[in-house]
């Protein structure tokens, strides 16, 4: 058994995010209580809702059996950890992009460092020492700005 995010979302603006029990073998979904009564409730008063879990980085959606059973349908092919990497660089979750972003940041600062280490570990000031220095500089600000734009402002 594997913990998995699932999102319910109703036509009318309700979006309840929870944590639930995912037998990835036979793709069976276990509710917690509070989801299924508030589940129940919102039966009453709201159309059909989008059912959907993320498992893996990739969202399935989520299939009502009969009684009160739930079911996924997960592919082969989520098991490939090529395709889990391909998609983290394809369609990123917010977390891997703020993490790319993070690391990007991170890179920037590395290359400031390495261009104040480069221009003080000189001899003496030629065109080869400038050149290496403003290009560490220039990488710098342009991986700070990537991370920015990969943050998306989060």
């Amino acid at each position: 058994m594997k913990l998995a995010k699932v999102k319910v979302e109703y036509t009318g603006g309700t979006v309840i995010t929870e944590r639930v029990m995912l037998d990835p073998e036979t793709g069976q979904v276990q509710l917690p209580p509070r989801l299924y009564s508030l589940m129940n409730a919102m039966d009453g008063t709201e159309c059909s809702p989008s059912f959907t879990l993320e498992y893996k980085g990739v969202v399935v959606p989520v299939e009502r059996e009969a009684g009160n059973a739930f079911k996924v349908t997960i592919s082969p092919e989520l098991e490939s950890g090529a395709r889990q990497f391909l998609q983290a660089i394809a369609s990123p979750t917010k977390e891997q992009r703020l993490q790319n972003g993070r690391y990007a940041h991170t890179l920037s600062a590395a290359s400031i460092g390495g261009a104040v280490g480069y221009a003080h570990s000189a001899s003496s000031w030629d065109m080869q020492t400038l050149l290496g220095t403003l290009a560490l500089g220039g990488l710098g600000v342009v991986l700070w700005y990537a991370g920015l734009y990969i943050m998306k402002g989060e």
